[in-house]
């Protein structure tokens, strides 16, 4: 094989690894959009649920069973709310201290908005940008480094938004047996309609 073949073939390998690192970058974005996605509809539907029970308080009789459940409820929907907002931002180490990969890690990473943001000038990210489309390695681990870290991002993201789901499960529970129980207690009472709910 002669020089210039070997560097061709060097340059496909090249830019098919680059390819498929960026397909696999792409999947991790795509799976951060759909955990927020999730987040946000959860914490919607809560809070609609969430509306339509405190209408429902003030006719609730004060009892042992009804306290301990409030109780309950506003634990359990209080932890959902805190997971679901944990999931839009979850709590994460910088890679560095994770793997300690510090010298390998560049100063400024110039694909990315928070190195991007780190350059003092247009001419400076601008210079830096060349250097690294220049050489096909750098770009490359650029992204690798970038894939890591969404990937850490992903896993705090849906570990948090499956708690979430089962808190906002357990609060709807108790918030359906309490409604449940607030009709028979006053089915019991011989009373035909709830009391009004304003006035």
């Amino acid at each position: 094989m002669t020089q210039d073949s070997l560097s061709k073939e060097g340059g496909r390998t090249a830019a098919s690894m680059l390819s498929s690192v960026l397909r696999v970058l792409d999947a991790e974005n795509r799976l951060i959009e759909r955990a927020d996605q999730k987040a946000i509809a959860l914490l919607s539907a809560l809070g609609v649920f969430m509306v339509f029970f405190v209408v429902y308080l003030r006719v609730f009789p004060i009892n042992v069973f009804t306290v301990i459940l409030l109780s309950v409820y506003f634990v359990v929907a209080l932890m959902a709310i805190v997971s679901l907002i944990l999931t839009v931002r979850p709590r994460i180490r910088a890679v560095e201290e994770e793997t300690g990969d510090t010298d390998k890690a560049p100063a400024c990473e110039p694909a990315f908005f928070v190195g991007i943001c780190k350059f003092p000038t247009l001419s400076a990210y601008r210079e830096a940008l060349q250097d690294m489309i220049k050489d096909e390695t750098s770009t490359i681990n650029v992204y690798i480094r970038q894939i890591f870290s969404l990937a850490r991002i992903n896993a705090a993201k849906y570990k948090n938004i499956q708690r979430a789901v089962l808190l906002v499960i357990v609060a709807l529970a108790v918030e359906l047996t309490l409604v449940a129980y607030l009709f028979i207690y006053y089915h019991a009472q011989g009373a035909a309609f709830l009391p009004p709910l304003f006035g």
